[in-house]
């Protein structure tokens, strides 16, 4: 129950921000992610310093996490396909304020957690992780953040806990498995807000948008520029479906989403 304030005071705080075209939404991922970073900057120092946040791709998760990371001055990675460990810790490095990170693996790990140490408040985030999760080399996000006791959050798609669970030297130093949440008709109220620069939808066509997309806020956000290019093209202040072009205008989840995971 006191999660269940915190993160409803972190939302109400949020939410009495002014809202700003192009900057992030105080979306429910948002502040939730927010309220994800606070439990682990303020954790008891003998808790495990590990959290996740996990969700399908469009959903919002790496907006939080810009959002997050610049309020708690966090270090920022994204992981790819080809990510190995030294890149890793290569990028760990630089955004903790090594400029031209040299030396072998060992040396840049043992680098990056004395960095760590001298500001054990401040998060490592590391994007995209479910690049890493299914590598050995993920147990050097559990070995920066013990040897640190700075919180190390790891993002990915809805894969992520399942691959982490065949390490379970990490999986089981994970504080906090922060699950995301599909955009729902409050979240994109505020999104037309943030996004639409004053131009309105009409109940139908928002709740075409909502409803064609599955909550995925990427697609949302990619119909709402499309339905200010309509306002400005047509002269007008608020489009409905008809004006959008009809529900097949909208750029929809794909039928084939269901995924098989090996």
């Amino acid at each position: 129950q006191e999660e269940r304030r915190e993160a409803a005071t972190t939302r109400g705080r949020m939410m009495t921000e002014t809202p700003k075209v192009n900057r992030p939404a105080p979306l429910k991922n948002v502040s939730a992610f927010a309220t994800l970073l606070e439990l682990l900057v303020d954790r008891d120092p003998k808790l495990p310093g590990l959290g996740a946040f996990f969700g399908p791709s469009g959903w919002g998760k790496t907006e939080s996490a810009i959002y997050g990371a610049n309020r708690y001055r966090a270090a920022y990675v994204e992981c790819g396909q080809f990510t190995s460990a030294r890149s890793l810790l290569s990028d760990i490095l630089k955004e903790l304020g090594e400029p031209t990170p040299r030396g072998n693996i060992e040396a840049m790990k043992n680098q990056a957690i004395m960095l760590m140490v001298g500001d054990p408040r401040r998060p490592v985030i590391i994007d995209e992780a479910h690049f890493i999760a299914h590598k050995k080399f993920v147990d050097l996000l559990r070995e920066l953040s013990d040897k640190s006791g700075a919180p190390v959050v790891m993002i990915g798609e809805e894969r992520l806990p399942m691959l982490l669970e065949a390490f379970e030297r990490v999986h089981n130093r994970v504080l906090e498995w922060l699950p995301a949440l599909p955009c729902d008709a409050e979240d994109f109220a505020l999104l037309t807000v943030n996004r639409c620069g004053g131009i309105k939808l009409a109940p139908d066509l928002a709740a075409a948008i909502l409803d064609k997309t599955k909550g995925n806020t990427r697609r949302i956000v990619i119909n709402l520029a499309k339905a200010v290019q309509v306002a400005k093209l047509a002269g007008v202040g608020t489009v409905d479906l008809d004006t959008f072009g009809g529900a097949g205008a909208i750029n929809a989840t794909p039928k084939f989403t269901a995924r098989k995971f090996q």
